[in-house]
């Protein structure tokens, strides 16, 4: 059967015919079976889901894995069983963080599934029972009441005071009164107020509603196939690395071919040749990159820990260093999502003081009657209010419960025993938008002890306003000063008193509701997070781009942005009706000056931060509700706070565990240092790659016996090189305050990768010819030649600290692991050259102390060479 495609636009008796059921009976048995074996049942698919075996099986689709491998099954093939192992180690290390990274994103589907994973009561054949919400079908009625779970998508059908907290689909803070009143087909989800949806929550009221879609044609199922077909945008560093090994194995299958074609043609043997060639493959593999890498994000990830950010994705830490622009949500992410009372203005207050700028702390003897009259009209539960009123937990409506507490808190309450005498009129609905409730005389402040029979009236101000005995003077002026406190980002709640006459009445409708006496507003406001305007300015500084995109109307987003401090106009903010309006081309162009986004709906904010991508951008977008998950997944880095939803924490990178945005700062700061690490690993490791490849291949062409064996060329790769590679994790420099980098590869790493490992590498080949014609004994000129190559990555790694000053500007003891790394690196390198068990194992022989004077020399020379590389880099490339 077709799903009805506008329900909120359709009368419910017409719907129920489109449904073919019974408003007042429901479906049969019969037919909601025959309708499950039609739509399915209420949940949704999994086409998009992959098994575990498929998670795994797909960290092997990565050209450094590949590479890896390739270098294994050399090693293998030479019958060194133990630097196969540890390649394979490096492999599986690397496999399974991906694994474990790509497994729990792959749990949100799960936990949107847990959000309609419940009971529901449905009305079928007369009879109103509890089934499993997977049974439901399109046409069963099912029955709304307080604390239930709504398990599809519904056409309300009656409702009393029904409200649902819709929180975790459109983003708003407060709970959305019901009714079912036909609507526009134009309508936004956020304001279909005759509608309920799949995983909201049932705050207050009770109802009945016609189930119109189940399963995936839900809007939350929607957002479950959004984020299962959206795919995770790649870091920087996975797309660079990815390029790069490409790269990598290119260049060296070109070297391969090229010494093997030239072995071939001077009548090598083939054996010999395969072996060779192999050796070179070796020596330009870094083993110790992943190795390296892993370590900097495992550290950056526990120094993010220590600022309360949780890092899901290893591998996505570091692109928080890369970071150009933030889309942030504005409820509890820029604001505490707590209404506080900031101000009470009586009718004579608003008819001839200013208003008050701020939040007021003491409030005039009218006042606060003012206020313990709207006291007197909520319906409220406090489970114990012998607590300090901070600490209460009370039931009811937000708004009802800011003011029981703001009364308490300035000194005014009365417990439950005096409120008995209060009886609910008109309860408040989003039609008429106030409430009426009747109270005792001895509730009303000692200003209105003459009236009889009192009714309280709270509501929108505007409405209350129209309804009172108001002369047009009065109106106009409290009107304006209304208009003026609202568009300030005050929610005010207007008070009033029903006249005597109308009261009187029996069976009182809303429609006869008039002739209010207007005693004048309460204002609250959602306050912005203390710590967010100095956290906003710090991001600026660091050249990322904050935006705002919220489900809230663009009245009150502009408002908090002003508080921000943002420099904001009309041309600023884009609401989600003009952003439909606009194609792709014409949006992207918006985004060079629009700062808020508003009244935006999941698949908007999708569409807005893939545009930011395509334009070279990368985003890290923060969100709280399932309606963020989407853009949480596509986005660069996605940033969950920690109060948020499981679905929204098990999509994003990020989870702030302490909601606080200034969190966002120090991980910023900490992924550019991550990523200045990054790059200080890869020109170590790879310059040293060509030193291998080079001094192979030229002692090749030059008809020369190769100077390093294979197993010696992986002892210093994996091991001695390693562990200062592995040091370079734990630098803590200072990171500047410049625009983010979007390349691993700027032009000074390019230029110290290349210049210096081409340079380094030639000298070495020079030196090994020169002493290879030379007298010297043959396995001699091996050892200064291994001697060198293998302390000449040792001893470079503190002038690679920091690529940008010169060596005697910085700390060279500083970095105690660096130290260790190091030191640790040379006792190796002195038991290969002196222990027999190490000569034995890597055919090297002891070196006399002037052949140790000469590497040191030699050291000293390379450190100059290193020096001078990067002082060009800093003066020539620096930008």
């Amino acid at each position: 059967m077709n799903n009805p495609t506008h329900p909120w636009a359709t009368d419910p008796e017409q719907l129920a015919s489109q449904l073919a059921t019974d408003l007042e009976q429901g479906l049969t048995e019969a037919e909601a079976k025959k309708r499950l074996k039609q739509t399915g049942e209420n949940i949704f698919s999994d086409d998009g889901a992959r098994s575990p075996l498929q998670i795994f099986l797909q960290q092997f689709n990565n050209p450094l894995i590949l590479a890896l491998l390739l270098a294994a099954g050399v090693t293998l093939f030479l019958g060194e069983w133990v630097d196969t192992a540890v390649i394979v180690l490096a492999v599986f290390i690397n496999t399974a963080l991906g694994f474990t990274q790509e497994y729990r994103a792959e749990r949100a589907i799960t936990d949107l599934q847990s959000y309609v994973s419940h009971r529901t009561r449905v009305q079928r054949a007369g009879r109103e029972f509890e089934i499993d919400a997977r049974l439901l079908v399109p046409g069963d009625i099912i029955h709304l009441s307080q604390g239930a779970r709504v398990t599809a998508d519904a056409r309300i059908i009656k409702e009393i005071d029904l409200s649902i907290d819709e929180a975790l689909l459109t983003g708003e803070s407060h709970p959305e009164n019901k009714n079912p009143a036909v609507l526009s087909e134009t309508t936004l989800l956020a304001d279909r107020d005759n509608m309920v949806f799949a995983g909201t929550l049932v705050v207050g009221g009770s109802g009945y509603a016609l189930v119109t879609h189940t399963g995936d044609q839900t809007e939350i199922g929607k957002i479950a196939n959004l984020v299962s077909s959206t795919t995770a945008e790649k870091t920087p560093l996975q797309k660079a690395l990815g390029q790069l090994t490409w790269i990598i194995i290119a260049v060296i299958s070109i070297i391969v071919i090229i010494v093997f074609a030239i072995g071939i043609y001077q009548n090598q043997p083939f054996y010999e040749m395969l072996l060779i060639s192999i050796a070179i493959i070796v020596g330009s593999i870094p083993e110790a990159l992943p190795v390296g890498l892993t370590a900097v994000l495992a550290v950056g990830v526990e120094q993010i820990a220590k600022k309360k950010g949780i890092m899901r994705s290893l591998t996505a830490a570091e692109t928080l260093g890369s970071t150009t622009i933030i889309m942030t949500d504005k409820t509890g992410t820029l604001t505490q999502a707590k209404m506080q009372l900031v101000d009470i203005a009586t009718t004579t207050d608003l008819l001839t003081k200013p208003l008050f700028d701020g939040a007021r702390e003491r409030y005039s003897a009218e006042q606060k009657e003012l206020l313990a009259l709207a006291l007197s009209g909520t319906d409220v539960v406090i489970e114990d209010d012998k607590l300090d009123p901070k600490d209460w937990v009370m039931s009811g409506s937000i708004l009802e419960k800011n003011i029981v507490q703001s009364a308490a808190l300035r000194g005014i309450k009365f417990n439950q025993a005096e409120k008995s005498g209060i009886q609910t009129i008109i309860p408040f609905s989003s039609k008429y938008k106030f409430s009426v409730n009747k109270i005792p005389n001895r509730l009303l402040p000692d200003s209105q002890k003459r009236q009889t029979n009192p009714h309280i009236v709270l509501g929108a101000p505007d409405i209350l306003l129209k309804r009172s005995t108001m002369d047009n003077e009065h109106y106009q002026t409290i009107r304006q000063m209304i208009a003026r406190l609202s568009q300030s980002g005050k929610r005010v709640l207007g008070v009033a008193l029903l006249s005597p006459q109308t009261a009187s009445g029996q069976d009182l409708t809303p429609d006869a509701v008039g002739e209010l006496v207007f005693l004048g507003v309460i204002c609250f406001y959602d306050p912005i997070r203390p710590e967010v305007i100095d956290a906003l300015r710090e991001i600026n500084s660091y050249g990322v781009k904050v935006v705002m995109a919220t489900g809230d109307l663009p009245g009150t987003a502009f408002s908090v942005a002003k508080e921000l401090g943002w420099a904001v106009d009309e041309k600023s903010i884009l609401t989600g009706d003009q952003i439909r309006q606009l194609t792709d081309d014409e949006l992207r162009t918006t985004l060079d000056y629009v700062t808020i986004f508003a009244r935006v709906t999941p698949e908007d904010k999708l569409r807005i931060t893939k545009l930011y991508q395509s334009r070279g951008e990368i985003v890290a977008m923060t969100g709280d509700g399932v309606n963020d998950a989407p853009s949480l997944k596509a986005a660069n880095i996605g940033i969950a706070v920690g109060s948020g939803s499981d679905v929204a924490k098990g999509t994003a990178d990020l989870v702030l565990l302490d909601d606080n945005f200034k969190t966002i700062v120090a991980t910023i700061e900490e992924g550019k240092r991550m990523l200045i690490n990054i790059k200080k690993i890869f020109v170590y490791l790879m310059s040293n790659s060509l030193d291998e490849a080079i001094l192979i291949g030229g002692a090749i062409l030059a008809g020369l016996t190769l100077p390093l064996s294979a197993l010696q060329i992986i002892w210093v790769n994996l091991f001695t090189g390693s562990i200062p590679a592995i040091a370079y994790a734990f630098d803590r420099q200072a990171v500047s305050k410049s625009k983010p980098s979007t390349s691993l590869f700027d032009p000074t790493v390019k230029f110290l990768t290349i210049g210096i490992g081409t340079l380094s590498s030639v000298l070495l080949l020079a030196l090994y010819i020169f002493l290879a014609q030379t007298d010297l004994p043959l396995e001699t000129v091996k050892n200064v030649i291994f001697a060198c190559f293998s302390s000449y990555i040792l001893v470079i790694a503190f002038s690679f600290r920091n690529l940008h000053l010169p060596i005697y500007r910085y700390s060279l003891t500083e970095n105690k692991v660096l130290l260790f790394g190091v030191g640790f690196g040379f006792l190796l390198l002195f038991a290969t050259l002196y222990l027999p068990l190490f000569q034995n194992i890597f055919g090297t022989e002891s070196l006399s102390l002037g052949w140790l004077m000469f590497v040191v020399a030699w050291l000293v020379l390379n450190v100059v060479i290193v020096e001078m590389a990067k002082w060009f880099a800093r003066v020539y490339l620096a930008k």
